[in-house]
């Protein structure tokens, strides 16, 4: 089924329609730490902190099955969510760049359609994979970051989350 958009009409099946950025994320080596600097000095805040695990069964690291743990902090700024990101275990995107970068932007997030594997065969049809994914316990539920950086500069994150829809 065509996606149909107000501004830009009706997208075919196999195209990608981005319509709004709904985070910012930041990988730091202390969530905390990050939190409570932008808290005190640029008034960003409440900060939502939680540790989420991820199993072998729901996450994948360049194609490779993996567990992994993260510490995740989430404050709204206007109508973006700003997300921190500290990796505690196993590899990911995170750790890797943290390795080869140090702190920084990661990743712009945006919503994308339900089911989220067929979404992923679009963006794969066009030439782009996944770095990370990321399957939640409904199998038509995902995120994953693609493989834009040499493309556009930057990482995208595409979200399929029934919220969104």
């Amino acid at each position: 089924m065509p996606i149909i958009d107000e501004k830009s009409g009706t997208i075919p099946d196999n195209r990608i329609l981005l319509r709004e950025m709904v985070h910012a994320c930041v990988v730091v080596r202390n969530v905390e730490r990050t939190a409570a600097n932008l808290a005190e000095k640029f008034a960003i805040g409440p900060w939502d902190v939680h540790i989420k695990s991820y199993p072998k069964s729901q996450a994948s690291f360049r194609g490779e099955l993996t567990d992994c743990t993260f510490k995740f902090a989430y404050a709204k700024v206007g109508p973006v969510t700003l997300e921190l990101v500290e990796p505690v275990s196993g590899r990911s995107s995170y750790h890797e760049f943290l390795e080869k970068q140090g702190e920084g932007i990661h990743h712009l997030g945006f919503p994308a359609p339900l089911p989220f594997d067929v979404e992923l065969e679009k963006w794969k049809h066009l030439g782009i994979q996944p770095v990370q994914v990321m399957k939640l316990d409904d199998p038509e539920e995902g995120w994953a970051y693609m493989d834009t950086q040499d493309l556009i500069g930057f990482t995208l994150e595409i979200l399929s989350f029934r919220k969104f829809q």
